[in-house]
């Protein structure tokens, strides 16, 4: 094994580590064999940082897969598909008329693919030593826990290259779990891996999961106050109630329903019963200082630079980057009939104006959320039967602001309305859309899709193709 990897490990994603405060306050070690930094139980935590940095980067949840591109093309927005003021094209112009192939589109959709497959890399690389060097670790706990983190960052990245790359189940005629889709790669090499299926990158994100949950079950401290010790803020990590939610929503990707719904049930409880975690529903609407509800946040990924990676976004002077939404689209998703009161309606603000919103629940925060417990009643709306399902729809909107539903009411779009609103900014609903095969999407509910597979499924880079036996 060693003669794989005695050289040099080039950790470049630590370089965003320029500001980081916390358990982010580590010396970047960019230039280090490996075998020297997997001698200390630090070095394995220095490379979970790293890998959580590059999440953290515009490339990726710091920008592109949150409020930003995977919002643009959720059609969230009406500002990326007309020119300013001064007559120049909007940024995202492209992106928002789905032209994957124009250069610069085909550009940022590399640098997510390859930001992705570097993480994993590094991930991987973790794993080659985790074992062998379980003597460096203070406690079989910290082991676990940080080979638990690897395979469920592992299963996390994975997981959302496939749902950008490749088919959604229900595509190709519901057929789509057995068709080709991208590699799982579980070592660390330069050999190109198979081309698997949906079906057998599901099952794979799965396994990784399921090893995650049981190396990190009853293990974890979420009090910590000791900003020095592995456990200190476990709700930035990827922690065991964050893997058991991945689990929910792999589950729910793959159709399996009474699976999805098992995790669900174990942080939230049965529709009528105790919760057996600490995470709670909001009772109060969103303020300044608690915009996305602290107390049911399962696990936020820490972004430092997020004021200056967001500022060009929401600023209404930044003519080609500002990402407005019409006051058709917010009347659309917030102001119908007994919404008013909606908790989340302040997430939008009016522009000067008066005719245009922009999204200000990231003002002076440092943190997107990866997790949340609002997601979880969402999915045991839709995986439970009968009233169960209304009961946890209704609870979710009574945490919201917002009446009970009659039963006769049908659920599914009620549901829908639920996670526009819930994941506004945060990069989910097209995955929503993409999944339940939606041909009339955006916030206007006017944007229609002729070729879903077209819309649906970025184009897997052309150096992949060439070199990565992939097919597109």
């Amino acid at each position: 094994m060693k003669k794989l990897i005695n050289k040099s490990i080039i950790l470049s994603l630590f370089l965003a580590l320029t500001a980081c405060n916390d358990w982010l306050n580590v010396s970047p070690k960019t230039d280090m064999k490996a075998e020297d930094l997997f001698s200390t139980e630090a070095g394995f935590r220095d490379a979970l940082i790293g890998v959580y940095a590059l999440m953290a980067t515009d490339n990726l949840y710091g920008k592109n897969l949150s409020y930003a591109y995977l919002d643009v093309l959720a059609q969230y927005y009406t500002s990326p598909h007309s020119n300013t003021s001064a007559g120049y094209e909007h940024n995202l112009k492209n992106a928002a008329a789905y032209n994957y192939t124009e250069t610069g589109e085909e550009s940022r959709i590399l640098s997510i693919w390859s930001s992705h497959f570097s993480a994993i890399a590094n991930i991987n690389q973790a794993l080659l030593f985790i074992d062998e060097n379980r003597d460096v670790f203070t406690s079989e706990d910290i082991h676990h826990i940080y080979k638990g983190e690897f395979l469920s960052l592992r299963a996390l990245l994975h997981f959302n290259v496939l749902r950008l790359f490749a088919l959604s189940p229900m595509m190709d005629n519901q057929n789509g779990l057995n068709t080709l889709a991208i590699p799982y790669v579980e070592q660390y090499t330069n050999i190109a891996q198979p081309q698997l299926t949906v079906k057998e990158v599901l099952a794979k994100i799965v396994k990784d999961l399921l090893a995650a949950k049981d190396l990190m079950r009853e293990r974890e401290i979420f009090n910590e106050s000791d900003a020095s010790s592995p456990m200190y803020k476990r709700s930035q990590r990827m922690n065991y109630y964050a893997v058991t939610a991945l689990l929910a929503r792999v589950y729910l990707y793959g159709n399996d329903k009474k699976s999805a719904l098992t995790e669900v049930k174990e942080i939230i409880g049965e529709v009528d019963g105790e919760n057996p975690t600490s995470y709670t529903l909001a009772t109060s609407g969103a303020t300044a200082t608690n915009p996305m509800f602290q107390s049911e946040l399962i696990f936020t990924l820490d972004v430092q630079k997020l004021q200056d990676l967001s500022e060009s976004c929401f600023s209404e002077t930044s003519h080609s980057d500002v990402l407005l939404m019409s006051e058709k689209g917010k009347q659309t998703i917030f102001n119908a009939s007994g919404l008013e009161n909606d908790f989340r309606s302040s997430w939008l603000t009016a522009t000067s104006s008066g005719k245009e919103y922009i999204l200000t629940k990231y003002n002076n925060m440092n943190y997107i959320p990866m997790f949340k417990l609002s997601e979880l009643y969402l999915i045991a709306a839709e995986c439970a039967e009968d009233e169960d399902a209304y009961g946890y729809l209704n609870k979710l909107r009574n945490h919201r602001g917002l009446s009970s539903i009659e039963h006769t009411k049908d659920i599914e779009s009620y549901i829908y309305q639920e996670y526009r609103r819930e994941f506004l900014g945060e990069g989910q609903l097209f995955f929503y859309y993409k999944r339940k095969l939606y041909d009339i999407v955006g916030a206007e509910d006017k944007v229609g899709i002729e070729d879903l597979k077209a819309v649906y499924n970025l184009p897997i880079p052309t150096s992949e193709i060439d070199f990565g036996n992939i097919k597109n």
